[in-house]
């Protein structure tokens, strides 16, 4: 079984993206959990349905993002099982939310009635857990945004390595290719073939270098895309968050 360190050299730009833009429909879905937590104490129907739905997407969220499934590596680096496991309680303070939220949509099926202290005791406490949970759903985001740098710089590393050997592999060549055509030049019409291989050679060695130079001119669109792909799944959901956030509080 590999290590944090060893997961995290395997785990894609895409699948750090897939990660990041999961872990910020977190925020949104714990809100919406309070939203219609509340708009169902006030009476609204079909709110609480739309309460445990919400719950469920973001319980298997959460269990897909920690533990992973066949698609998703899980918590991969030992910054994000820090994160879940370490100081911060992540995974605890999470499940601790789910518990409440859960009670709270419960308390509500049995008892619809305008007051009641125990049922309000307990959407207290979900409505106390929502700006903190929030703040902490914020991190768990932010720190995927960052494994993604780190997962693009792990992968130029890679690809620079590979683009330097085939650039000193094209140097060793071309001086093979140098030194048959001086060889092919000295033995005059008895070294005409030999001249056709070398020139062959010369091509194929003009083919590797466009070919390093287009991985590296690929691998600089490619940075600039997964970087920009994830700044604006960053903004997108800081931008539902807050008109989630703007719709509770109002």
């Amino acid at each position: 079984m590999m290590n944090k360190r060893e997961l995290a050299d395997t785990v894609s730009g895409e699948i750090v993206g897939e990660l990041i833009n999961l872990a910020g429909r977190q925020r949104m879905l714990s809100q919406r959990i309070v939203l219609h937590v509340l708009l169902s104490v006030r009476g609204e129907s079909g709110a609480l349905a739309v309460a445990r739905t919400c719950l469920a997407t973001f319980a298997q969220a959460h269990a897909q993002l920690v533990d992973g499934n066949d698609h998703l590596p899980g918590a991969f680096s030992e910054a994000l099982h820090g994160l879940y496991f370490g100081s911060h309680r992540a995974d605890e303070r999470i499940r601790g939310f789910m518990r409440v939220a859960t009670d709270a949509i419960e308390a509500l099926e049995r008892n619809s009635e305008p007051v009641c202290a125990p049922r309000d005791a307990v959407i207290g406490r979900l409505t106390a857990e929502a700006s903190p949970l929030l703040d902490l759903l914020q991190a768990i985001t932010q720190a995927y945004q960052d494994e993604m740098q780190s997962v693009e710089e792990a992968a130029r590393r890679r690809q620079m390595g590979v683009v330097h050997e085939l650039a000193a592999i094209s140097m060793r060549a071309n001086i093979v290719a140098m030194n048959g055509r001086v060889a092919a030049a000295r033995a005059g019409q008895f070294g005409r073939e030999f001249a056709v291989i070398t020139a062959e050679l010369a091509h194929v060695i003009g083919e590797m270098d466009n070919l390093v130079q287009s991985v590296v001119g690929a691998r600089r669109g490619v940075d600039g895309n997964e970087r920009g792909a994830a700044l604006r799944a960053g903004r997108i959901n800081r931008a539902t968050s807050q008109r989630m956030n703007s719709h509770h509080t109002g």
